[in-house]
């Protein structure tokens, strides 16, 4: 029963061993809950910089590199997401659109 129960346990380990790494970044449905309706200054706080910034009068793109994956296509990760920000009635940017590609 011990050997058993040690080799389960040796099972498991390398089980969760050979799972580690494989994803890497946001998985798309937590991005989106993380960065939508979110000011710039908030979505910094949670997902980080983005790689580049196109700014319009009423409306900012943000671009990031290989932040997200989609759990419903093998985890593949996005090679870009990107955050569609316009202005609400206060005048503030909020993101009003998450994009993947």
């Amino acid at each position: 029963m011990k050997a058993f129960l040690v080799a389960a346990a040796c099972g498991i380990v390398l089980t969760l061993s050979g799972c580690s790494g494989q994803v890497g970044g946001t998985a798309r449905g937590l991005f989106i809950g993380y960065v939508t309706d979110k000011t710039e200054e908030e979505v910094v706080a949670k997902v980080g910089k983005p790689e580049t910034v196109e700014t319009q009068p009423n409306t900012l793109r943000w671009t990031y590199k290989k932040k997200t994956f989609d759990p419903d296509n093998q985890s593949l990760i996005d090679e870009e997401t990107i955050l569609i920000f316009q202005k609400d009635a206060s005048g503030k940017f909020k993101v009003v659109q998450v994009i993947f590609g």
